[in-house]
């Protein structure tokens, strides 16, 4: 009887997890709750990044390391601020190196960076508190970076500066380590280079060999991210610029990153073992070795946990295969009709095509704006956003009923060889375009390329239609990709000029889309044309015994959108109040700005007690009467030398605050001419060829001497910007709304225009 209890009791366990790694969860979430509670946010070069970077340090030396050191940043390629990078390093037996990374600072001065990425350095911290007492043959560095969120900069600046760098035989980052949803590997660099395939097969192995789920690669949007210079992509990309082997692991990138909802309450601790259990597990694999520091060039496939390899020349050769197939597909077309002797062809049948096309695409487009429109919202898809891709798809349904009888009425051409002729010459020329920005996004027009082939010649009605459903699929996976939310969020926080057009925006994503698809509506019409029985399918799609159901459809999830919530604990509306204030002026406005419409906000205190009652995105008040005018004190002395058409300023400009600044920049911008001559001490850049820039982000000193020195010829004269920004507001006036988080800000702004004497 007992035996048969201690059974079922094992049956009802839940499954072990197969050999994991000393690695404590709690202890590493006492470091991240150290750094997000304790510190709180850390944008880089701000003190909170700074005393980030020492709790780092202290702990390498409390863990064993040999050595624990800051490294200094003393500037940016884009700015004069001062960052770092927090090193431990455990000597091994060898002067092999293995690198394990995070990244320090967070996104902004009101984002905790609780997932992104304190946890990643959390994870450093902790492997770094197993590895540091014992011995390995590699030597062991730890690092967390600052600067990643401005561009990669702590590990760039770490990789240029490190002595020992050509010693590093693999790097291994952490960036987000998130709960137990999906994981993602980042093996890529901008150019195409990846990580060699047998850390990537490694990763995989140790992954499964530990017992986890939700391993996964985003195929199609790195294939777009990685095809330029840059790329939304991790400190890896910085050791992988240097030849070196290195691999990033990131939790589900559709949680509320980049956002003051980055934070404790909204992260799940179990991700920080997960991430941890698979670095340990790597670096002890390879800590005797590794096979070669290689990188290469291949298209990766992840099924069901099992790497998938292409090697980049393959993907040529599949397209030639594709372009072969098309031209034999062609042969049998014309044939085949030739034969049967079809009607000739109509005029204008390609642009009645595209009308149609229009028709479908702009239903779908629009179907979100109907939501919005009647919840009087500009973004309602912000937390359920996948659900409005099928509202789109019911509506492109309704949308193709409506362009199936207007096609009736066009009279487009019977011969299917001049549609499959348009279709398939516009796929093979949107290859050849995407192939130029990244020979990897040849896999999925190549992909649409054979399948419309197919349809085309597979006799049977039904299996011609399912391939023609499925071709659109992968290039559609190229916006609408694996990292979507990633690109389509932050448009709803947005305060770019785009998104105050809205009409306009509609009418370019419309025209994207239509050309976009346009190929596929080709092949359908080719594929119409071509079986009677596919044209019937396609009628009664757009008839009146199918449509009613489709409509119903689209009524019900219409009306769950329309009672769903549009905000929850994980995504807020974003709003943004400045206060600015002119120095030579004197000037003094509130302003508060959302991309998002502020109907419902509230704005308390400072003389004003008012409730936004319309859909307006810009609220400008009158300076409240406590606006605090005295943070800033700018003295700027010119010394002036003419000589001839010659006249060189040499400037002080003295800027002293009240407290640190967020921001600083100064844009020297000449009406006529550029500056040759423009010199100062701090680092700065041009932009366009003409305006000197000079930057600091973030959080300055109190007191700024800045020596400049520029000439300007003939009667050219040169324009000074000045703007300041504090990451507070200088008025005493509250900005509230459920579920919104506020960003304050205070700009000074001065201006001065040097002249020739």
């Amino acid at each position: 009887m007992n035996i048969t209890k201690l059974f079922l009791a094992l049956l009802l366990l839940p499954l072990p997890v197969c050999g994991q790694t000393e690695f404590s969860q709690d202890s590493a979430y006492s470091f991240l709750r150290h750094l997000v509670t304790d510190i709180g946010p850390r944008p880089m070069g701000s003190p909170g990044e700074h005393a980030g970077l020492e709790y780092a340090v202290s702990k390498f030396r409390e863990y064993g390391c040999d050595t624990a050191y800051l490294m200094p940043m003393d500037y940016t390629p884009t700015s004069n601020t001062q960052s770092g990078v927090a090193v431990g390093i455990r000597k091994g037996s060898t002067g092999r190196i293995i690198l394990i990374g995070g990244h320090m600072d967070s996104a902004g001065p009101e984002i905790p960076g609780a997932d992104d990425d304190g946890s990643g350095s959390a994870v450093v911290i902790e492997c770094c508190r197993i590895l540091g007492h014992r011995p390995t043959a590699s030597t062991m560095v730890f690092c967390c970076f600052g600067g990643e969120e401005q561009g990669l900069r702590g590990s760039a600046w770490f990789a240029n500066h490190f002595k020992e760098i050509d010693s590093i035989a693999l790097m291994l980052q952490v960036d987000m380590a998130n709960g137990l949803g999906l994981i993602e590997m980042d093996p890529d660099n901008a150019g195409g280079l990846s990580a060699p395939r047998w850390l990537v097969r490694s990763a995989t192995e140790e992954f499964s060999n530990l017992g986890y789920r939700h391993l996964g690669y985003p195929t199609h949007f790195f294939a777009i991210n990685y095809g330029g210079r840059a790329g939304a992509g991790s400190d890896h990309q910085s050791f992988m610029d240097k030849g070196i082997p290195a691999i990033d692991f990131s939790t589900d990138v559709n949680t509320p990153i980049h956002t003051p909802l980055d934070n404790l309450e909204n992260f799940d601790p179990r991700g920080l073992k997960r991430s941890g259990d698979l670095v340990l597990r790597l670096a002890r694999r390879f800590d005797g070795g590794v096979p070669n520091r290689t990188l290469e060039r291949y298209w990766l496939y992840l099924i069901g946990g099992t790497p998938f390899f292409l090697p980049v020349w393959s993907l040529w050769l599949v397209f030639g295969l594709a372009v072969l197939i098309s031209v034999i597909t062609l042969s049998i077309v014309w044939y085949t009709h030739q034969a049967t002797g079809f009607e000739q062809k109509r005029r204008w049948s390609g642009l009645k095509i595209w009308l149609c096309t229009l028709i479908i695409v702009s239903c779908g487009w629009y179907s979100s704006n109907i939501v919005g429109l009647i919840r009087g919202v500009r973004f309602p898809w912000l937390v359920s956003y996948h659900l409005y891709y099928l509202l789109a798809g019911l509506a492109m349904v309704i949308g193709f009923a409506i362009a199936y009888r207007v096609a009736l009425r066009l009279h487009i051409t019977g011969k299917a060889t001049g549609l499959y002729i348009r279709g398939s010459i516009l796929l093979i020329v949107f290859s050849l375009a995407m192939s130029l920005w990244n020979v990897k996004l040849l896999a999925e027009p190549t992909a649409a390329l054979l399948l419309l082939n197919a349809a085309i010649l597979i006799p049977k009605g039904f299996i011609k239609l399912i391939l023609l459903f499925l071709s659109p699929i992968w290039p559609l996976r190229l916006i609408f990709s694996e990292w979507d939310g990633l690109i389509f969020r932050p448009i709803a926080k947005s305060l770019s000029d785009t998104f105050s057009r809205p009409l306009l925006v509609d009418i370019l994503a419309i025209l994207f889309f239509t050309l976009y698809l346009l190929p596929f509506a080709y092949g359908a019409m080719a594929v119409i044309r071509q079986n009677p029985s596919c044209e019937k399918f396609f009628r009664f799609i757009a008839s009146l015994k199918f449509i009613p159901i489709a409509a119903v459809l689209f009524l019900a999830l219409l009306g769950y959108l329309l009672i769903s919530p549009m905000y929850d604990s994980h995504w807020y509306k974003s709003v943004r109040a400045t206060a600015e204030y002119d120095l030579v002026t004197h000037k003094k406005n509130i302003v508060i700005e959302g991309a998002e419409y502020l109907k419902g906000l509230s704005v308390r205190g400072g003389g004003y007690d008012t409730s936004v009652s319309t859909n307006a995105r810009t609220l400008r008040l009158n300076a409240c009467n406590n606006f605090d005018t005295s943070w800033v004190h700018l003295e700027r002395n010119d010394s002036v030398t003419s000589v001839g058409n010659q006249t060189t300023h040499n400037i002080l400009l003295e800027l002293t605050t009240a407290v640190r600044p967020f921001t600083v920049s100064i844009v020297y911008t000449p009406t006529k001419e550029n500056l040759p001559t423009f010199t100062t001490d701090w680092k700065f850049r041009t932009i366009g060829g003409k305006q000197k820039r000079i930057d600091w982000y973030s959080y300055p000193d109190t007191m700024l001497a800045i020596p400049i020195s520029f000439t300007v010829y003939n009667q050219d004269s040169v324009r000074e910007d000045i703007t300041i920004t504090f990451a507070k507001i200088a008025c005493p006036i509250s900005v509230n709304q459920e579920f919104t988080y506020v960003t304050p800000r205070t700009e000074y702004t001065s201006e001065h225009v040097y002249r020739k004497n």
